[in-house]
């Protein structure tokens, strides 16, 4: 049985996963080994999935997603203003401070991201953030085990 190890893919992981981008092709890996992860997908994420991917894309999404759907979770919440405040306050840009705050509300420990700012831009965050290549070497490496 699997440990429900809940992650987060950034909008960009799903972005270049799904386009199969030769920059980043470990985030393909990631979207092709899905069965294999929990990855829950925050309010601020779809709406930016919403906002940046195609029609066919967004299709392409959610076919994705309905093959496993006992390994993903949609939350609808928005972030809490307090949380929100406290992310702005430790260098985190709007959207990056929204995600933040649903890392902390859903107490998810391990965010996957390309974003070089959400990368550097704040420390102390009660999750960790992993490029993709990471968390290929080590989410599907344990997942395997």
């Amino acid at each position: 049985m699997k440990s429900r190890e809940w992650v987060v893919f950034d909008t960009n992981i799903w972005i270049f996963g799904l386009r199969e981008s030769v920059e980043f092709p470990a985030c393909s890996i990631l979207l092709r080994n899905l069965p294999k992860l929990f990855v829950k997908i925050p309010r601020q994420i779809i709406l930016e999935l919403q906002d940046n991917l195609t029609n066919d894309e967004l299709s392409d999404f959610y076919r994705l997603l309905n093959q496993n759907p006992e390994n993903y979770e949609r939350r609808w919440e928005k972030a809490k203003g307090k949380l929100l405040n406290k992310y702005m306050r430790l260098g985190c840009k709007l959207g990056d401070a929204v995600i933040s705050s649903h890392m902390e509300e859903l107490n998810i420990k391990t965010l996957v991201s390309e974003n070089r700012d959400f990368l550097l831009e704040a420390e102390g965050l009660p999750f960790r953030v992993l490029n993709s290549e990471a968390a290929v070497k080590e989410l599907l490496y344990k997942m395997d085990r």
